[in-house]
């Protein structure tokens, strides 16, 4: 990074302001069916993890890029690329998200937000900006529950469309459909409901 004010958007965003980077699920299509012949290494039920082996290369997913495709499933972008992408979970305003958002329109710098029902509730201006300004914003679920353990397709799916009303009746906007699991619990049949 030879630009200054790139440098210093990531220092004060990820020294002064709690920065998370975590796992980025898109959805975008069906999810293809399962065969005896593609099984896949993605566990029953697992809470989401990265490991950072080598500094300088790509994350490592406790299941492979490969595995998550399957279902429109992604961590990792085209790794011939030097891009960072900044997410943030947010489940309440602590007082730090118009902080965030000031740090990252200084530095001309883009982020997803992945937000629940309660952030859109308690801070719907700054929910708004958030879409305003050309963030992401993602859905992180109503409720904030463990996905995982809903395996009813209706009620897993209420936990997804509450909150995209709820942002579209706050925004005026649709919900982009970016999908974060909570607490980053998932499962094979939460990866093929979203």
């Amino acid at each position: 990074m030879s630009n200054p004010n790139r440098r210093g958007a990531m220092a004060l965003v990820s020294a002064s302001l709690c920065l998370t980077l975590a796992a980025l699920f898109y959805f975008t299509a069906p999810a293809p069916a399962l065969t005896a012949s593609a099984p896949i290494a993605v566990p029953a039920a697992a809470d989401w993890g990265l490991s950072f082996p080598t500094e300088g290369e790509s994350p490592v997913g406790n299941a492979s890029a490969e595995d998550l495709a399957q279902y429109g499933a992604y961590y990792l972008g085209d790794t011939s690329q030097k891009v960072l992408y900044l997410t943030f979970d947010c489940g309440y305003e602590n007082g730090c998200t118009e902080a965030i958002l000031d740090a990252l329109k200084k530095h001309n710098a883009p982020a997803a937000f992945f937000v629940v029902g309660h952030m859109i509730e308690s801070a719907p201006d700054i929910v708004r900006r958030m879409a305003a300004e050309g963030h992401i914003v993602g859905n992180h679920t109503y409720h904030h529950p463990d996905m995982s353990s809903i395996s009813d397709m209706a009620a897993f799916q209420k936990e997804l469309t509450d909150l995209e009303t709820l942002y579209q009746e706050t925004t005026g906007q649709p919900l982009s459909k970016f999908y974060r699991p909570p607490q980053g619990k998932y499962s094979v049949e939460n990866l093929k409901q979203a």
